[in-house]
């Protein structure tokens, strides 16, 4: 999963992450991009919770890998974002990782906790660097679609129509700053009740070459909030071959 991580970075680097602080009023017909996204935010948090946030989740991903083997890893995260804390624990080679942030402070794992021959390879996860990246890439692979409004985003206001697996959906297309050099997403929403579903990252060439696809199952109402427990990925080829599937647990 790693150049997964390594093209996400270069987007997560440029967020915030923000989600709206205030409920907008809907708009009685969807004509743009814009009112689409606000009525799935809608959907996923009638209330805005998104804001207070605060579980702990615990994340088990299988990862397959070119050779044909199925790499498992789990993590434990803890989320409190009215206070701006976030916390990371992961099994790795058999070697427990953790660290911390807050709005004031940076928790680093000692590197001398790591066997010598280990630290080259986990000593830019423990840094501040590293789990503010963790921090910024599950905050937004997990609050979507609701911090898509984010100032970064560059929304491209034509509702698009795109068929997966037979079903229609209105997609919207999001780019983010600086535009020449990040890959266009596309945001897959349910027709009739505008809940997110899946989206995918693409060339910015081609929309059908290159990227991925990431499928939203298991919708959870968590503290009032709709959120998914598993993100399935899948390559953006034909075959959709899988790349990844993670299953979360919220727990309050």
């Amino acid at each position: 999963m790693n150049a997964r991580y390594l093209f996400l970075l270069l987007i997560l680097t440029i967020l915030s992450c923000r989600s709206i602080s205030k409920k907008s009023a809907l708009p009685s017909e969807i004509k743009i991009a814009k009112d689409l996204i606000l009525h799935s935010i809608a959907y996923h948090d009638p209330s805005g919770n998104w804001n207070n946030f605060k579980s702990n989740i615990e994340i088990k991903t299988d990862l397959w890998k070119k050779e044909g083997e199925i790499q498992k890893s789990t993590r434990a995260l803890f989320f409190d974002r009215s206070q701006r804390i976030f916390k990371m624990q992961s099994t790795r080679d058999g070697i427990e990782l953790k660290g911390a942030i807050t709005k004031d402070t940076c928790y680093n794992q000692p590197l001398s906790e790591i066997p010598a021959e280990k630290v080259e390879k986990f000593k830019s996860i423990l840094g501040c660097q590293g789990i503010t990246f963790y921090k910024d890439y599950f905050t937004y692979l997990i609050g979507l679609p609701i911090n898509l409004l984010d100032t970064e985003a560059i929304i491209d206001q034509t509702i698009l129509e795109r068929t997966y697996q037979g079903v229609k959906y209105d997609v919207v297309k999001v780019t983010y700053k600086p535009v020449d050099k990040k890959r266009p997403w596309y945001f897959y929403f349910n027709k009739k009740t505008h809940a997110f579903e899946l989206c995918k990252f693409t060339s910015r060439e081609d929309e059908a070459k290159g990227g991925e696809y990431i499928i939203y199952n298991h919708k959870k109402n968590v503290q009032g909030t709709k959120l998914s427990g598993q993100m399935v990925w899948l390559y953006n080829t034909p075959s959709l071959d899988t790349l990844a599937v993670e299953d979360m647990l919220f727990r309050e």
